[in-house]
């Protein structure tokens, strides 16, 4: 019997199932909000005070649910991770293509105002905060590992070796486009000739996976 169904069943777990619920919403609220604080004041400004305030909850709601403006960030960035992911699996899917789309969306992604902003106040956090920290290098760790195990599986003949050299190179120049290309878009070079550098170059480290590879 699902959750659901003995919920119907049974009245106290009714109201336990709808309390689990409504924690979990807002878990969520509070978490949006997090995102929206960070990105508009900035980790010199980023409180839980603030976080609840945006989110309007009192104070110690959101410390119910996360005791530590570090364990706030530290669901934040577990989030990130689960958003980031099921990115990932949707884009890879596409046989043959997957890897070219993957490397377009992330480098596109990168520059975004949205995540731009985000992921620079995570690392100004990061340099202030060892907790914060560690769950930002946690982040691109488990990002970087999961993609390489989706390729590897997807492209069984291809060189482990060389699918994590090639998942590790997409990062590096994913969060080197949001340093140079976040807040000015124009440069010597344009963004979008170094996207299609970064995808040609992707055919040279695994050429297993460019489109029209073997798998």
């Amino acid at each position: 019997m699902s959750d659901i169904d003995l919920a119907k069943a049974n009245p106290r777990a009714r109201r336990s199932h709808e309390a689990a619920a409504d924690s979990r919403s807002v878990s969520e609220k509070i978490l949006d909000s997090a995102e929206i604080v960070l990105r508009r004041h900035g980790y010199a400004g980023f409180s839980t005070r603030r976080v609840a305030q945006e989110a309007a909850i009192a104070l110690g709601n959101l410390t119910y649910h996360y005791p530590t403006k570090p364990e706030l960030v530290q669901a934040l960035i577990s989030r990130l991770i689960t958003r980031y992911l099921d990115r990932f699996q949707q884009v890879l899917r596409t046989p043959g293509r997957g890897v070219e789309d993957l490397v377009r969306w992330l480098l596109e992604e990168a520059v975004a105002e949205e995540a731009m902003w985000l992921f620079r106040e995570l690392w100004a956090m990061a340099l202030h905060d060892e907790i914060v920290r560690e769950a930002i290098d946690d982040l691109y760790d488990e990002l970087m590992g999961k993609v390489a195990a989706t390729l590897e599986a997807a492209y069984p003949s291809a060189d482990p070796q060389a699918v994590r050299d090639l998942v590790q190179f997409i990062a590096l120049i994913s969060e080197g486009s949001t340093v140079l290309y976040g807040t000015r878009r124009s440069r010597v070079t344009p963004r979008q000739r170094m996207i299609d550098l970064a995808v040609r170059l992707t055919s040279v480290i695994a050429p297993e996976l460019a489109p029209g590879g073997a798998s």
